[in-house]
């Protein structure tokens, strides 16, 4: 048998095509190859051996990396070998330097995923070519046309808008969590700044914001380096399963035990990370608040919490009123005082002290915990007690005899892990992102953090809890904002001159840099130029009736969601977004797989919009209901930066190791011609002007303001991101050249020029792991909350109203209707979001199709057995999947791995159609110095995780 390479990619391509568009290879006469710019070079092959011989022969190695959110992992450094202009195969590069012999290294990193990507990107579900709509969205119907043809009809139909009525407002994006700190990601900020369209926050969509980590630390981002976990002798796994979805830091956590650490896994099915950890304890589903508040309750009770760091970092010693347990402000003390002014009672010289706002440091002072005390007021005498003393009364609910009947943990083991965390030298608690997507998750995580900061678990080497992880190249944000076609440089100086009033007064407010970046961060939000996804849903998505229900489910709410939905924005604690969306870009995400209740979001949105663009590299849901499909580059076919995290701390980078297949074009080039043709057609149209969301004219030389004059261009992207480095101030001095070769750097600092960045509040050493929080325990940097400190006490109206303003358990709510089962889900092991879900090595590792886990004793119940087609429903809708029944499930616990795409489901109906997703009201609270909206945070997140379900065997 002879075959050249060409045919070879052909026949051994990915086996499950997708049956709605034919996008294979043309035959050598075939009208696609013939209007195809490149083409793959002939090369004969005698037999199948010299096929395989031939992977360990190539003409070049290039440097490459996965843009895809592996819970942000964010990099692993690849070899990529390229042959005859094709990329034949992958390896891990393992050459990441060791900072200490003593600490484990990064070496290798990478997963079966990224193994399999050289195949994945010539697979059958490859864009090649632009697509255009033909027949109703959704059905299938396609025709291929030009670069031209879509660029021309995308832009007039953008421009027909821009000059109407509804204006560029009415144009929105989606960046997905794809995306990257250069060509892709900073260029559709771009492309969003000068055409002043916006951008949902995908953020609190997708369930990342950590709601409980913002109210209680002020702040989301706070996150040591997965190597930080080698000084732990305790690890918390809790709330994540990192064994099955942190593929690459792994390691850290079993050599952290061969080091002497213990590791506890906290969850309610015996999981990958349970089965690697010294014990497993067993927690009911969405139970974990009354677990941590009765581990706190037993830590105060048996005296052996850490007072110093209780006195010094948290609000704990605050006063507050013996009343109402609202804190006692400056206001109640004297006329014309401040609100956010606080005391404790000093037990030397016994009198109340007003706590400083600029450091923690307490020097000679020693507020008291216990006690009530009368204090002279403004209008007479008020009795007051620390936060501490009404948190120890609020606690006795949750005495270990009385928690096991709620999260089903023996009192035992409660007292247990709360003597193991006091006693610990160094405890970590990885908690990844999941209860973020619990409609409770908020009190879930705010009880996690109190368990950790009784113990004095934080900002130490190897003590910490974590956070979201975030750390990334700084100028991005800069170069997102940076107007005018004069040079970068002077671009960015006339940005800081703008914004140096703004620092000027904050500082002299007393803010730190943190909160002064945070503060900025909210400033810009009220813009409008992010917008969080739930609101814009629920206000012109027509997905009221479904997110805005929340009252159907919550018993404890005694009004509606939408009279908190009202008052938020009525108070301005939350934007409602009001342009009637006409054009929808997808630009690094799938919306249709990854919205609750998509399918509802795809039949009410969808009939409102004039167009709907995806610019993917694969055929997605999304795509498949778009209007237009730009084909892009993939991700060993172009250059870029990704952003990036502690976790894992080096910026990482793909480059061009071969040329677009087809006529795939890298995202960079695709949002200048974008930008070029709107340029150009608004000039043949002799239009010259259009009136921005905020009343202001501006010019249509879009592209010219996009490249900067003319500087960086489609042709040059490369020029760009070596800007990108130069202007960056955490990356040391390196440029594009230095670093393509090598695939990634490590970072020498957080970078102050970006909010996200500064949360993790510490300094980055060269040899020497990361080490989050230390700014506040060692610096005595105050936490960027109301008190300036770790908070736990909320007295916001809507706390105060709903009961949680100290840390609560409330039940999950029957979401979804009166159903026994609870639905929990994840990440899933053989893909990232959608990326592999129908890549044919992957399937081999795993059913190939949606599948529910059951336990045996609900299987048995039901008459399911393992393989069977099952119903999976609720009162909201259904779907069908296959059982997988695991002895390793909790009986009243099912589960679902994320990113199934819809197409891979009978009707085209996934588990995302049974989940309603409803609002939490706490999630939109605002006006309190910290809990203010801004991207990312403090607007409302998915609330997917134990929606109440049933199922049943299909016969």
């Amino acid at each position: 048998m002879t075959m050249t390479r060409r045919s070879f990619i052909k026949n051994t391509g990915g086996a499950l095509a997708l049956s709605l568009v034919q996008l294979q290879w043309k035959g050598a006469l075939g009208s696609a190859q013939a209007a195809t710019p490149f083409k793959f070079a002939d090369v004969t092959y005698t037999g199948f051996e010299d096929v395989y011989r031939g992977k360990w022969k190539w003409d070049s190695v290039a440097k490459g990396t996965h843009f895809v959110n592996c819970w942000y992992q964010r990099g692993c450094n690849w070899n990529v070998y390229v042959k005859d202009g094709v990329v034949w195969r992958e390896e891990q590069a393992g050459i990441y330097e060791p900072i200490d012999p003593k600490i484990p290294d990064y070496n290798p990193r990478g997963c079966q995923k990224g193994a399999c990507y050289s195949e994945r990107m010539y697979d059958e579900s490859r864009l090649r070519h632009p697509l255009k709509r033909v027949g109703a969205r959704g059905k299938g119907g396609w025709k291929r046309v030009s670069w031209d043809e879509a660029l021309n009809d995308i832009a007039d139909k953008m421009i027909d808008v821009m000059v109407s009525s509804d204006g560029p407002g009415s144009i929105v994006w989606d960046q997905g969590t794809a995306q990257t700190n250069g060509g892709a990601g900073l260029a559709m900020l771009r492309t969003t700044l000068v055409l002043d369209t916006p951008v949902l926050d995908v953020n609190t969509e997708i369930g990342d914001h950590r709601p409980g980590v913002g109210v209680t630390m002020g702040k989301m981002t706070f996150c040591s380096s997965s190597d930080d976990l080698f000084y732990s002798d305790l690890i918390l796994i809790w709330g994540g399963n990192p064994i099955y979805t942190q593929i690459p830091n792994a390691h850290f956590m079993t050599e952290a035990r061969y080091n002497g650490a213990k590791i506890i896994t906290i969850a309610p099915d015996y999981s990958a990370s349970a089965v690697h950890a010294d014990q497993w304890v067993p927690v009911k589903v969405a139970t974990d608040a009354a677990l941590g508040l009765s581990m706190a309750h037993v830590m105060i009770e048996e005296g052996i919490y850490n007072r110093k760091f209780v006195q010094e970092q948290t609000d704990l010693p605050l006063l507050v009123h013996v009343d109402s347990g609202r804190f006692l402000r400056e206001s109640d003390m004297k006329s014309g005082g401040a609100e956010d002014r606080f005391y404790f009672y000093d037990s030397v010289t016994k009198a109340p002290v007003q706590a400083s706002q600029t450091t923690l440091a307490l020097e000679k002072l020693d507020p008291a915990l216990e006690g009530e005390f009368e204090v002279q007021g403004v209008a007479g005498k008020l009795k007051v007690t620390p936060v501490f003393a009404r948190l120890r009364e609020h606690l006795k609910q949750y005495v270990p005899e009385k928690a096991v009947h709620i999260c089903g943990t023996h009192p035992d083991t409660i007292r247990g892990l709360a003597q193991a965390l006091a006693k610990a030298r160094a405890a970590t608690c990885i908690s990844q992102s999941n209860f973020s997507k619990f409609y409770h998750g908020i009190e879930m995580e705010r009880a996690q953090i109190l368990c950790f900061a009784l113990a004095g678990q934080m900002g130490r080497k190897g003590a910490g809890y974590m956070g979201f992880p975030y750390l990334s190249v700084d100028a991005v944000g800069a170069l997102s904002q940076a107007k005018g076609q004069r040079s970068p440089t002077l671009a960015l100086a006339a940005l800081g001159l703008s914004m140096a009033p703004d620092l000027l007064k904050r500082k002299w407010d007393g803010y730190t840099t943190e909160m002064t970046m945070f503060d900025l961060g909210r400033e810009k939000y009220k813009k409008g130029d992010s917008i969080a996804p739930i609101l814009w849903l629920y206000n012109v998505g027509g997905m009221e009736d479904t997110y805005g229900r929340s009252e159907k489910w919550d018993p404890e709410m005694k009004r509606s969601l939408d009279s908190y939905m009202q008052e938020a924005v009525a108070k301005g604690w939350q934007a409602k977004p009001t342009a009637r969306p006409r054009i929808f870009f997808e630009a690094g995400g799938n919306v249709l797989r990854r919205f609750r209740a998509y399918d509802k979001v795809a039949e009410r949105l969808l009939p409102s919009l004039d167009l709907m663009v995806t610019i993917d590299w694969r055929m997605s849901n999304t795509a498949l209901h778009s209007d237009y499909v730009l084909p892009a580059a993939a991700w060993y076919e172009k250059d870029d930066i990704t952003w990036a995290t502690p976790l894992s701390p080096f910026s990482q980078v793909v480059t061009r190791a071969a040329e677009p297949i087809a006529e795939a074009k890298p995202d960079w080039e695709i949002h200048c011609l974008i930008l070029k043709t709107i340029q150009k057609r608004a000039a043949e149209r002799g239009l010259k002007h259009f009136t921005d969301r905020h009343g202001v004219e501006r010019t249509f030389d879009v592209y010219d303001e996009f490249t900067f004059g003319g500087r960086y261009t489609e042709d040059n992207v490369t020029d760009f991101l070596d800007l990108i480095l130069s202007v960056s101030s955490n990356v040391g001095d390196v440029n594009w050249e230095a670093i393509k070769k090598k695939g990634f750097q490590r970072f020498t600092a957080l970078g102050e020029n970006d909010y996200l960045n500064i949360g993790n509040a510490t300094d980055v050493n060269e040899n020497d792991t990361i080490t989050a929080g230390l700014w506040h325990t060692e610096k005595k940097m105050p936490w960027p909350t109301m008190t300036r400190r770790m908070q736990f006490c909320i007295d916001h109206p809507f706390y105060e109203e709903l009961g949680e303003v100290l840390p609560v358990h409330k039940d999950q709510p029957a979401i979804g209707g009166n159903y026994p089962l609870h639905l929990t889900g994840g990440h899933t092991r053989w893909s990232i979001h959608s990326s592999w879900r129908d890549q044919r090595h992957m399937q081999q590792l795993n059913r190939g199709q949606p599948v529910i886990y059951i336990s045996v004793e609900d299987a048995a119940a039901r008459g399911i057995e393992d393989g069977d087609r099952v119903r999976l429903f609720n009162d909201v809708s259904s779907s069908e999947l296959m059982a997988k029944v695991a002895p390793a499930h909790r009986p009243g616990q099912v589960t679902v791995y994320h990113a199934w795409e819809p197409f891979m489901s009978k009707d085209h109906k996934s588990y995302a159609t049974v989940t309603p997703n409803p609002i939490n009201p706490l999630q939109l609270a605002g006006g309190y110095f910290h809990i203010q909206a801004r991207e990312t945070e403090h607007t409302p997140g998915s609330t997917d995780r134990a929606t109440r379900v049933d199922i049943e065997k299909i016969h």
